[in-house]
């Protein structure tokens, strides 16, 4: 069981560079010139989605765990 905890962080790890990688990316900023502009809810938005994912992993570990 410990593996899939550790297959699911990886994955987790994974998107979170490649989300860094494309917004950062060269083609990214020269086609569109707003998209550095309300930076803070769009970090929102993306904070918001990995605790959630966080919190849904946490809870399907916690009932393999104890086999509910």
């Amino acid at each position: 069981m410990f593996w899939l905890l550790v297959i699911a962080v990886a994955v987790m790890i994974g998107g979170f560079i490649a989300t860094m990688m494309i917004g950062q990316s060269k083609s990214n900023k020269d086609s569109d010139p707003n998209y550095f502009k309300q930076t803070g809810k769009k970090w929102g938005r993306l904070s918001g989605i990995y605790v959630a994912c966080i919190v849904v992993l946490a809870v399907i570990m916690i009932m393999i765990g104890t086999g509910k």
